[in-house]
């Protein structure tokens, strides 16, 4: 029973993380087609602003989500050094501290602009 109730946890987790990512989504979308509407310039693949990058630490390893959105999976390359993981896409470099060291990445998923990283 421990077991189902550890997968529910996370699972529960993991669903409110989702809500608040496309949540998030959803009010850049609309902070974008406001700007637009008022004439701002705003390029599909430019960065504005701070990207939202969740590190969730459980027994199985080390999650991160990140917001890439305007990035390609080709331009994607991330070194892992310890306890810090650099992202890099084109112009882009975000460093993330991790809760502790990771000696690698054993899943990575990019879809829609959100990049899922599970680290060991």
């Amino acid at each position: 029973m421990g077991g189902i109730d550890k997968n529910h946890h996370f699972s529960a987790r993991l669903q409110r993380h989702t809500h608040h990512v496309y949540a998030r989504l959803l009010q850049q979308g609309l902070l974008r087609a406001a700007r637009r509407r008022e004439g701002e310039s705003m390029p599909e693949n430019e960065f504005h602003g701070q990207r939202m990058v969740d590190v969730m630490e459980g027994k199985d390893g080390i999650t991160i989500i990140a917001e890439l959105f305007g990035v390609h999976v080709d331009d994607l390359l991330m070194n892992l050094e310890g306890d810090s993981l650099e992202i890099t896409a084109g112009q882009l470099r975000k460093n993330v501290a991790l809760p502790r060291p990771a000696k690698s990445i054993i899943m990575k998923s990019f879809k829609n602009g959100i990049l899922e990283l599970k680290l060991d």
